[in-house]
């Protein structure tokens, strides 16, 4: 299918038509909001989006030139299907499906973690995001720095990936070409050159390896006034000495962050844990960056509100503060604290007071490597700095887990199943299972699991929905799943009753067996036992959706692909039985726009919203989808008393029967 807008903003700015005509929009400060929309998943109030490009203006003009630029974007978008851009009286929001984006498209390629795809990611930078586009407002000029930075040290990612495929497959003319690009993209990134000294020892060029460090050194002089690190002169002696193997560790692994490092106090952390253990992660003293010594007890209390929070994570394991406190005051490599607290992640921030506005930022890291896995700003009024600390280390918190999920998920992918114990092996299966709930791999995987360690809770919770939903994914019959879901709910329950994402699975697969009452018991305790984990915010939308509070049902949407974006297909099939179970039949259908690989039950849901607004042709060609990729032996009957079996209030079951009944269907 034809994307009918084609947008890059990685080097200077283009939109252009199916055709190849480009369209142009009328300032840059337009096509940096088009951008902001087209990353930052929204709805974003207009009050934000007015301070983010034009906060030097009056609150006036500010509104006036948001409302010039949207009545551009809205031109832009007048003749694509569906509409793209919803623009309401408060918020405006982007939807991506109807725009393909080079740079939603360059990250989706780097997490593949394949040499054709990383060839392909290098092919889409063009240079940094928004060229030559500068933002005098200090709040978008930081989010445009920020997100510079996050594109560049991707395409970065890129090419230390394919440049370690090329040179393992003996390719050494290419690898120099990767090499030298490497370091153009971040000169001052002594990892970089490294790995530039090392490509031209693979290939036998003593010579321009030499020549390599001599540049380093060159600009590190001339930018920073420093000289390079014990690192970098420890790999030139060993070329100089001939000792380097060619082939090992070519991309370095650890590139270094800051050059004016000073020692840390001597930190005893805690035993880096085990590999069968929790992620680990640290969160150092946000930052006072106010004149004002007094607010040094804000940014404290912030950090200690996230900690306290984050331990209510029972699948992370905490830093506990006296430890990440002890580098307070200090500028030191992340990587450094990372390895003396034997964390895998570090959350830092900075806290910055002005009048009556404070501005908190926080970032999410990967100690073993210094990438950024997340990043984000809030700027409040200090009507009530008590309730401002509460709010943003809430919203934190709220995003934090999820990512150290996908990240830890990624990592799982990686290695062979061979190697992986009970929690890698979870892992790995929930991410199998996300794209596809009906897969046997996944279930075989939390079997796996399982005979590891027969007492994870979360592999039998994990397992009870998947077999109270397998009657969606055709992958048991169907009393011998509810007898398995049953079981194994009832042994997560006994193991750890007190693991709100432990409830909140038990919940999910209750609801699918027609348990309501035990299904809003247990959502009830995982919400009480941490509202904030984005497992229970997903598993609460689906159960008040079917226990009839369609509202609360959204609201809990939103809040789980505000936390967790990068797994927004998860969440459609939430936000359409919301809107369906609501009487809203149109909302509802706008979830399947652009959803690729649309799970088989799926058309049939699609059928039923279709029958119900008399669109009787669009609901026999769903079906029709249905019939061609239907197996022989699945039970559509199974299926559709499915869908009815989940609902409380018989009023909603009747509303699946009759768009089914409407559809043509026979139950």
């Amino acid at each position: 299918m034809t994307v009918p807008l084609k947008l890059n903003i990685l080097g200077r700015f283009e939109a252009r038509l199916p055709s190849g005509e480009p369209v142009s929009l009328p300032t840059r400060k337009t096509e940096t909001l088009l951008a902001y929309l087209a990353l930052v998943p929204g709805p974003h109030s207009r009050d934000h989006l007015s301070n983010l490009l034009w906060g030097d203006r009056s609150d006036q003009q500010a509104r006036n030139s948001l409302r010039q630029a949207l009545n551009a974007l809205k031109k832009l978008f007048d003749n694509i299907e569906p509409l793209p851009l919803q623009i309401e009286r408060t918020n405006v929001n982007l939807v991506n499906q109807s725009i393909e984006i080079d740079a939603v498209n360059l990250k989706e390629l780097v997490e593949e973690q394949t040499p054709k795809a990383a060839a392909q990611a290098i092919k889409l930078y063009r240079g940094e995001l928004l060229e030559g586009v500068a933002v005098r407002d200090s709040n978008g000029e930081e989010w445009l720095a920020a997100e510079r930075d996050r594109f560049r040290k991707l395409a970065m990612s890129a090419l230390e990936s394919l440049l370690a495929f090329q040179l393992d497959s003996g390719e050494f003319n290419k690898a120099e070409e990767l090499g030298e690009q490497l370091v153009s993209l971040d000169a001052l990134n002594e990892s970089a050159w490294r790995t530039l000294m090392q490509v031209y020892v693979a290939r036998g060029d003593r010579n321009h390896a030499l020549k390599a460090y001599k540049r380093c050194c060159e600009i590190l002089n001339r930018e920073l006034d420093v000289e390079p690190s014990e690192e970098t002169t420890k790999l030139l002696g060993a070329i100089k000495a001939g000792s380097v193997d060619a082939h090992a560790n070519i991309v370095d692994p650890q590139p270094m962050v800051a050059h004016e490092s000073t020692p840390a106090a001597n930190v005893i952390g805690p035993e880096p844990p085990s590999s069968i253990e929790k992620p680990s992660i640290a969160v150092l003293p946000f930052v006072n960056m106010s004149n004002d010594p007094d607010q040094e007890f804000f940014s404290d209390g912030i950090t200690e509100d996230i900690i306290t929070e984050l331990t209510r994570f029972l699948s992370l394991f905490v830093i506990a503060r006296n430890s990440s406190f002890a580098f307070k005051g200090q500028v030191i490599d992340i990587t450094e604290i990372g390895k003396k607290l034997g964390v895998q992640f570090v959350v830092e921030g900075s806290v910055r007071k002005a009048g009556e506005r404070i501005r908190i930022t926080a970032q999410l890291i990967e100690a073993s490597t210094g990438n950024n896995l997340w990043a984000e700003r809030y700027d409040r009024n200090l009507d009530d700095i008590f309730a401002v600390q509460d709010e943003v280390a809430s919203q934190i918190v709220t995003v934090i887990p999820g990512h150290v999920d996908i990240a830890n998920r990624i990592q799982a992918e990686r290695k062979p199943a061979m190697d992986m114990n009970a929690y890698e092996l979870v892992l790995r299966a929930e991410n199998i299972l996300n794209r596809n709930f009906g897969s046997r791999e996944g279930e075989q995987l939390l079997k796996q699991a399982l005979e590891i360690d027969p007492e994870y809770a979360r592999a039998h919770a994990v397992l009870a929905e998947f077999y109270a939903y397998s009657v969606f994914a055709h992958a048991l019959d169907v009393d011998e799943a509810t007898t398995l879901a049953r079981i194994h709910a009832e042994t997560a329950l006994k193991i750890d009753p007190g693991d709100a994402v432990v409830q909140a699975l038990l919940a999910v697969a209750y609801l699918e067996g027609g348990e309501y009452a035990l299904a809003s018991h247990h959502m009830d305790k995982a919400i009480a036992l941490n509202p904030n984990d984005h497992v229970v915010m997903s598993a609460a939308a689906e159960v008040k959706a079917y226990l009839g509070d369609y509202d609360a049902a959204v609201e809990w949407a939103n809040k789980a692909s505000l936390c967790d974006p990068f797994s927004w297909d998860s969440h459609r099939e939430v936000y359409f039985d919301a809107h369906f179970l609501g009487g809203q039949y149109e909302l509802a259908l706008e979830q399947f726009v652009g959803w690729q690989d649309l799970p088989l039950h799926n058309y049939l849901s699609q059928a039923a919203a279709f029958a119900q607004l008399d669109r009787l042709e669009e609901a026999k060609d769903a079906l029709q989808q249905f019939e061609k990729k239907r197996p022989e032996d699945w039970s559509t009957v199974d299926v559709l008393h499915a869908y009815v079996r989940m609902c409380a209030k018989p009023e909603d079951g009747e509303r699946w029967l009759e768009g089914f009944r409407k559809a043509g269907l026979d139950i």
